[in-house]
């Protein structure tokens, strides 16, 4: 211990002198330091400004180990010059993304008003569109076997990041999911179906298969890095020979493993699931006299098609590749129709699962047994919708052992139906909602919802009181008015946009306004302006096609089985084009002459006289065929026909709410 000290006693004086070294040697290490990771942060940020440029090479052996583990989502998005999903950076591109190229026109959503030039307004409940993605959470869905799968919409990588806030969306009842293209892009389509556990979605001239991401190698966390996707399975340009036009519906048929689309030019399309091959089902032809008969809804009985048909007063049945239709019912026209005749002629859906299921616009059902004119009969198919509202039916669907589902797409709402007691159960939407196809799931059904699939159970149904919500159009369509002095909406399917014109194989994108059912309409009455606007077009030195131009088109019409861009304008004959901003244009058609005061570039206020009605480019105006004036009457929102991509039920859904109900 003496030694101990001994030795420690010189040292004594030296402690502070060693403290205080120690105190400088401590202080420069850290400026030294903190002088190095101050430089090294601004190479970093250097850095990460030439790591971009390495992006694009180190991206395409991203791309194929992405592609090796099954998550298709990311590895489109590079190539698409969209959102990039695993940086949240926006590429830009000199390419078109395949997403714009993909994507169906939304259906008609409200819009704020904003000025001609500005830029697009943003959707009710969307993200910012610089994000173009909804609100990233784990959302549960149904499948149509009954069972629930719980997965996060996109990779956790891609959650972890901050999102750019939202617009609140009300909360909906059910579960969802979003539905989003291979580019992770927003997709709405307008049906949906199922068939051997999963589901298909139809768009304008589009259709895509629901599919899961694979689960990352080595990852055995469950529902990790696992996401849905709307994978392509779009149709060619021509099938069979037949140029694809707009599709307005589809069913499953289970026995051929394929699915049947209607396209509103009336051909049945067929998609092969396992082979994933397109055929042609059946061209729709110029077979009967007039009027032509209009498909508006299609459903399949276990072994052949039947398609409801309006304009005749008929349900078809359908064999495949059959040239020739089987009627339900003997052949009697609407107008000739008497007591103890059957009536389909305001039907707008059908559905069968051993009964056939017609739904008309009033939201009535009537039930046929049999199916074929010999033994087919009517039966009652008594039920009451819960509430007051009048019912605005849009679809009817059902399947074996599920109840009848009607959509009410401008109520907001879903009704489910007992066929055996007409016990009826409701289920309602948001008023931002925009309901579209359904399919009968397990225990309840999964609604297309805008670019959402949502899911409902049967015991989730609202209480009868339960207030609807219906549904807001789009305001640039407020205050128009009929462009006929006092005018009044036309009463049947067959005038409407989106109805078929077989003469020339094309489709209608207008209304017809006919003398009768409230409108007065002869040759020389006044067409007037729905709303002020700038004229942007004006046929003043028109000349109409004579007999042999007529016929030349009409033959060229037939050859190609579709109506040419070129050939649609001439049957619209002499025309005025009026530009109302916002992106929306209406046209006058079939004009027998222009109101000699106006010009082009002229500003009209509405009701302002645009031209006189008459029957140029319908060849009625041949000689000795001047008959059936009408005025053909057109509203275009950001490049398509009002009623593009929607069912007939949809599309008169839309115009009463611009219009009014029409006179019966």
């Amino acid at each position: 211990m003496t030694e101990q000290k001994n030795q420690a006693g010189p040292l004594e004086p030296g402690k502070s002198r060693v403290r205080f070294v120690a105190g400088i040697a401590l202080l420069v290490t850290g400026f030294v330091f903190c002088r190095a990771f101050s430089v090294a942060g601004s190479e970093a940020a250097s850095g990460s400004i030439l790591a971009q440029k390495s992006v694009s090479s180190a991206r395409s052996t991203r791309t194929a180990a992405t592609h090796e583990a099954g998550v298709h989502l990311n590895h489109h998005s590079s190539r698409a010059g969209g959102l990039d999903l695993q940086h949240g950076q926006t590429q830009t591109h000199t390419e078109i993304p395949p997403s714009v190229i993909l994507q169906p026109h939304p259906p008609i959503r409200q819009f704020p008003l904003v000025h001609q030039h500005s830029s697009l307004p943003q959707q009710a409940g969307s993200l910012p569109r610089s994000s173009m993605h909804p609100p990233v959470q784990s959302h549960a869905l149904v499948q149509p076997n009954g069972q629930i799968h719980t997965q996060p919409d996109f990779p956790e990588s891609h959650q972890a990041r901050p999102q750019p806030p939202a617009k609140p969306v009300e909360q909906e009842k059910g579960r969802s999911i979003a539905l989003v293209d291979e580019s992770g892009k927003p997709v709405m389509p307008g049906a949906v179906v199922s068939q051997a556990g999963k589901f298909y979605f139809l768009g304008p001239m589009h259709l895509w298969s629901l599919e899961w991401t694979q689960q990352a190698a080595g990852d055995n966390r469950s529902g990790s890095a696992r996401h849905a996707f709307l994978k392509a399975c779009h149709p060619p340009a021509a099938i069979d020979k037949i140029p694809v036009q707009e599709f307005n519906n589809m069913i499953s048929v289970p026995p051929r493993k394929s699915l049947v689309i209607l396209s509103k030019a009336g051909d049945l399309f067929e998609y092969f699931t396992e082979s994933g091959a397109w055929h042609q089902y059946r061209a729709n032809l110029w077979l009967t006299g007039s009027p032509d008969p209009d498909y508006v809804d299609l459903a399949f009985n276990g072994r052949d098609i039947i398609l409801i048909d309006p304009e005749r007063n008929d349900i078809w049945v359908c064999p495949p590749a059959s040239r020739y239709l089987t009627p339900y019912f003997r052949e009697v026209m609407p107008w000739a129709v008497r007591r103890g005749d059957y009536y389909v002629g305001d039907g707008i859906a059908i559905a069968y699962d051993g009964f056939t299921y017609l739904l008309r616009k009033n939201g009535a059902i009537s039930k046929f047994a049999g199916n074929s004119k010999a033994n087919v009969r009517q039966l009652k198919m008594p039920f009451h919708a819960p509430g007051r509202a009048r019912m605005r039916p849009s679809r009817l669907v059902t399947a074996p052992g599920s109840p009848l589902y009607i959509v009410e797409r401008e109520n907001n709402r879903v009704l489910s139906i007992d066929k055996k007691t007409g016990q009826t159960h409701q289920f309602v939407f948001s008023k931002t909602s925009d309901l579209r196809g359904l399919a009968p799931i397990k225990n309840g059904f999964a609604v297309v919802n805008g670019d959402r699939l949502v899911t409902r159970q049967i015991e989730t149904a609202d209480p009868p009181g339960a207030e609807i919500h219906p549904r807001s159009f789009d305001q640039r369509l407020d205050g128009i008015g009929i462009p006929v002095p006092g005018g009044q909406l036309p009463a049947h399917l067959g005038v409407f946009p989106g109805a078929r014109r077989l003469y020339r194989y094309g489709i209608h994108a207008g209304v017809d306004f006919f003398n009768g059912g409230g409108n007065k309409v002869v040759m020389g009455t006044p067409a007037i302006a729905a709303d002020s606007g700038k004229i942007i077009r004006i046929d003043r030195n028109f000349s109409d096609m004579d007999a042999a131009t007529f016929n030349r088109v009409m033959s060229q019409c037939a050859r190609e089985h579709h109506t040419s861009d070129h050939n649609e304008d001439l049957f619209r004959g002499c025309q005025v084009w009026i530009d109302h901003g916002n992106r929306m244009v209406t046209r006058y058609a079939h004009l027998d002459r222009i109101n000699a005061k106006l010009k082009k570039d002229a500003f009209v206020n509405r009701k302002d006289i645009v031209g006189y009605i008459g029957v140029s480019g319908t060849g009625q105006n041949l000689p000795g065929k001047a008959k059936y004036p009408h005025l053909h009457f057109e509203i275009w929102l950001d490049g398509h026909y009002v009623g593009y991509g929607l069912t007939p039920g949809e599309t008169l859904g839309v115009y009463e709410n611009i219009f009014g109900t029409p006179r019966k």
